[in-house]
């Protein structure tokens, strides 16, 4: 891949959970305190296509008690960065390449995540709750922002209308993404970096992807 002689007309996108972490945040956070029996009911459902991110996110986060500091120690103290992402940042900026976090988590966690690791600077698209004491309700990212398009039969998910927002100024696209929020996106990109679920749905499905397992594979495949 040679994108660097290009680079003005290149931008990068990324999840959150589960890559720039070593862990899905919120899939650690519920096998930690959620009910598990009603927790892997609705994983079920969703995987199996009967219900969507959003109404599993709704069900999931109204069946725990959780306050916003305890959100937020949880995040800090718990919760990992993945190896090489600093570097493959900093190598981000140094090109002038725009950086974009688009996740189906919370801007809650990833903020503050972020700041940790003094990486202050980066655009985020993401869901977020809103905390009432211990009650925490999602407001979600499409709903705010694409209301007019969530209900169309065509419409897939946010991290699709950015792709698509992002294809309009851009003339090469590349993803970073390891699960299931990632999918819809997988065959839109013209350079996609894939790991764990994702990979699995890329190799079932016959997607061109690049396999990674940390940061410092994709620099290695972009900064070579």
């Amino acid at each position: 891949m040679n994108i660097l002689k290009d680079s003005k007309s290149t931008i990068v996108l990324c999840d959150f959970d589960g890559t720039i972490t070593t862990e899905d945040t919120n899939i650690k956070l519920f096998d930690k305190i959620g009910n598990k029996d009603l927790i892997q009911e609705y994983r079920e459902k969703y995987y199996n296509g009967e219900i969507d991110l959003r109404t599993l996110a709704d069900i999931q986060f109204g069946s725990i008690k959780l306050s916003k500091e305890e959100y937020l120690e949880y995040i800090l103290n718990e919760i990992k960065l993945q190896k090489g992402f600093k570097n493959f940042y900093t190598n981000l900026k140094n090109h002038k390449i725009p950086f974009i976090i688009v996740s189906g988590g919370f801007e809650n966690g990833i903020r503050p995540f972020l700041a940790k690791y003094e990486l202050k600077d980066i655009p985020i698209h993401a869901n977020k709750l809103i905390f009432n004491d211990d009650l925490v309700k999602v407001q979600h990212y499409d709903e705010e922002h694409y209301p007019d398009l969530i209900h169309k039969d065509y419409y897939e998910d946010f991290k699709v209308e950015i792709v698509k927002e992002c294809r309009e100024k851009y003339n090469k696209i590349i993803f970073i993404g390891d699960g299931t929020t990632d999918i819809n996106v997988a065959d839109k990109v013209d350079y996609l970096f894939a790991k764990d679920y994702l990979r699995d749905h890329c190799i079932k499905n016959n997607i061109d992807h690049i396999s990674w397992e940390d940061f410092n594979d994709v620099n290695k495949w972009i900064f070579k």
